[in-house]
């Protein structure tokens, strides 16, 4: 079954496409890679990356995202995946903002949410067996 994007959808993917492909193409991998640069993404290219809106794409609005789903997060992925573009951003912005805004308390959400919005927050989830 073939996904139909809205325009509104389209409208983010060429967005992201632009983006991506123009600051982080595939060479940029290999730099980074060749480097050994410790942090494995650019954080200058994540602060681009944020600003224009992506970082707090499953943010709902009143912690500073855009409130858009999973649909969305996916179309900005696949454009990630186009050009190996190294990112925290299924780490930050999907899983771990997904997990606050889910499970979060009141404290925690207005506290965290905004910081991954902003791009300012890197964030992951982790376990404890304890």
């Amino acid at each position: 079954m073939a996904l139909v994007l809205t325009e509104e959808q389209s409208m983010l993917r060429d967005s992201a496409r632009g983006l991506i492909s123009d600051k982080a193409p595939v060479s940029h991998l290999r730099h980074l890679r060749d480097s050994k640069d410790p942090t494995g993404f650019s954080k200058e290219f994540w602060h681009s990356f944020a600003e224009m809106g992506f970082a707090g794409l499953l943010v709902p609005e009143e912690f500073g995202g855009s409130g858009l789903g999973y649909v969305e997060a996916g179309v900005v992925m696949e454009e990630i995946g186009r050009t190996l573009m190294p990112s925290p951003f299924l780490a930050t912005s999907v899983v771990a903002a997904s997990a606050l805004n889910r499970g979060g308390n009141a404290a925690q959400k207005s506290e965290y949410l905004p910081k991954i919005a902003s791009g300012s927050l890197l964030a992951t989830l982790a376990i404890d067996e304890g």
